[in-house]
């Protein structure tokens, strides 16, 4: 992939299988749902489209407490891990496979897309997103969205997001390196990535690959949103306390279909 390129990180396609693995740990996963479900039972939802279910940590943790969820995803790949925790779960849920910039699914109380999800977007195709997410609200409907903060990626931030973990399932080990470097001028997150997959008798193998992220101000998401047809109610920390212009680094925002 090309420097400076949006696109997606290995771990939703070739390594698929170890995105779990890889990803936010449950306990971080619980903190983000039980702050959504506050948000969301706060203005009565009900009905929830995830625009960006992933393998299910929102579609089905939200389930779990009542709301009736809807899961689209692009990705195929991470779509049948869902599908099969469905079935493992014994969970009725709707999973489709679609794109947040056009796929309409019917009338929703409240759309969330989580875990930095718009950031794989350019900032034209955000906006064509945001237009479709409208579209799949009833009036006064909400959008639940998180990204990371571009005021408060100071270095520090950026060192703090370097990641160096081992994984082990089964006879598999798997090093994941990550480094990342910040364009403060047009907003874009570019992380480095290296997996070496050591399988039993097996020669280790190396993957490398780069991805970016688009990331935005708190203003500018408000801008966006008031430009698209939202009223914005909030943003928030990712735990649920106040943001900090220059020091939250994962924000939150609620906004609601005007």
């Amino acid at each position: 992939m090309g420097k400076n390129k949006l696109g997606f990180p290995l771990t939703y396609n070739k390594l698929y299988e170890y995105y779990d693995l890889l990803s936010a740990n449950q306990d971080e996963i619980d903190r983000k749902n039980r702050f959504i479900d506050k948000i969301l039972s706060q203005y009565k939802v009900k009905t929830v489209l995830d625009f960006t279910c992933g393998t299910g940590a929102q579609l089905f943790g939200l389930t779990k407490l009542g709301y009736q969820v809807t899961g689209v995803d692009l990705s195929p790949f991470l779509l049948k891990i869902a599908r099969e925790k469905s079935r493992q779960k014994k969970l009725e849920v709707e999973i489709i496979e679609g794109d947040v910039r056009e796929t309409q699914v019917g009338s929703f109380d409240a759309t969330i897309t989580i875990f930095n999800a718009i950031g794989h977007l350019t900032k034209t195709d955000f906006e064509t997103s945001i237009r479709n997410v409208h579209k799949n609200l009833v009036n006064g409907g909400l959008y639940v969205f998180d990204i990371f903060n571009l005021n408060a990626m100071t270095d520090d931030a950026i060192k703090n997001l370097a990641m160096d973990m081992k994984v082990i399932t089964g006879n598999t080990k798997i090093y994941h390196n990550q480094n990342s470097e910040i364009n403060r001028e047009n907003g874009r997150l570019t992380s480095y990535d290296c997996f070496t997959i050591e399988k039993e008798y097996d020669e280790p193998k190396v993957l490398k690959d780069e991805f970016t992220l688009q990331i935005y101000t708190s203003k500018e998401l408000r801008k966006i949103l008031v430009r698209n047809r939202f009223e914005v109610l909030g943003q928030y920390e990712i735990n649920g306390s106040k943001l900090l212009e220059q020091e939250t680094i994962n924000m939150l925002t609620v906004a609601k279909r005007s």
